[in-house]
Parts: C-alpha cells; structure tokens; sequence
C-alpha cells in the first residue's frame, strides 16, 4: 500500500453538486509504489470539461542514494490509481446538518444507516454516483457497495433517478437507454430455450 501525502495547493472548492465538493488542486506525493524506487508527485486538478479529477503532471524523484529515475520505472506508476486514492482524501460532503463531512465520514454513516425510505435511497444513490465520477471511480460499483444492493438493482435505481430528473447531469440519454433495456431485460418473463436460428418457443 502506497504511503500518499496531500497538499491542498488552491483554497478553492467546487460543489460539483448533491453537496458534493472538491478542492481545484492539489498536489500528492506517494513513496512505496510496488516496483517504483522513488518518490512520485502528481499534480492532480478538478477538470471542468472532463466534470472530473484529472493528473495536471506526474514526476518520479529519487528517493536516495542508489535509486534512478528511468522511463521504465515512471511506465509503472499507477497515474489513475494514484488521482482516485488522492481524490478521495479531499473530497467532503455536506448535506442536511449543514455540517462538511470527509467522505470516509459520510460513507460510514451511509452504511451504518437502514431506516431509509426507497427514496431517501435513491437520492443517496445519486449522491454516490456523483462522487464517483468526480474521482474517477465505477460509480454503480460503489453505489452497489455502499447501499449493499446488487449492482443491478443500483442500475434500476439511477434509472429511477434520472426519471425524476434528480441525475439529468449525470447520465446521458444514451447511458439511460441502455440502463432502461438492462432493467427490461431482467424484468421480462423467462419463455424457455430459443432457437438460434428462430423466435423463442412458445411465440
């Protein structure tokens, strides 16, 4: 496990939304990569195009004595890894209380809590999705782990969302599209073996 050091180098933030915020910049500097002998330092920025976290520049320092910084070591570091692990050290979430959270707060009392209603669920849902692509995470992964739902029922729950315009910003009409035929799919009825070279029995 990487040793990662961050250093907030603009004071400020952007609420990407949901009370969802993340500095502009910062800077992380990570000893301890598997087969990297040297100190890495990324320049990681919150990209307003890209509505994501992004690395701005990468460096490989020696550590010491005895190491080199060569092309083959800097082809080793996990750029993306490292922006999503950093990322998620920055992030905050502010939400009904007023009160800003640190995410790994806000994710233990998301799944510490079970007296949800289905759309305080959703919302949450929502909530997930978003920080997750801010820092470059699967954001129905994480949504599936922190709601303890399969990642189906997460999919039919942003579907959901997008519906009742909570994620209009979030999910492309084509990404719903695809998320409505996965959720038609499971939900249709089971009509025996097909022939592939005709219609389903019992058609």
């Amino acid at each position: 496990m990487s040793d990662v050091e961050i250093e907030v180098t603009d004071s400020e933030r952007i609420d990407v939304g949901d009370g969802v915020c993340i500095p502009t910049a910062w800077d992380a500097v990570a000893t301890g990569e598997p087969n990297v002998a040297g100190v890495i330092r990324l320049h990681v920025v919150f990209d307003k195009q890209l509505r994501r976290t992004a690395a701005a520049s990468v460096r490989l320092d020696r550590a010491g004595e005895g190491d080199e910084a060569t092309a083959a070591a800097l082809r080793e570091v996990r750029v993306q890894y490292l922006v999503a692990y950093s990322s998620m050290r920055v992030v905050t979430v502010t939400r009904e209380s007023g009160k800003a959270e640190s995410l790994s707060q806000y994710l233990a009392e998301v799944r510490s809590r079970t007296d949800r209603t289905y759309e305080e669920t959703v919302r949450e849902a929502v909530r997930l999705y978003r920080i997750a692509t801010s820092v470059n995470l699967a954001p129905l992964k994480l949504v599936s782990e922190q709601l303890s739902v399969s990642v189906s029922t997460a999919t039919r729950m942003m579907a959901r969302a997008r519906e009742s315009g909570l994620a209009d910003d979030l999910i492309a009409r084509e990404t719903y599209n695809r998320m409505r035929a996965d959720e038609e799919e499971l939900t249709r009825p089971h009509l025996g073996p097909t022939s592939p070279s005709g219609p389903s029995i019992g058609r």
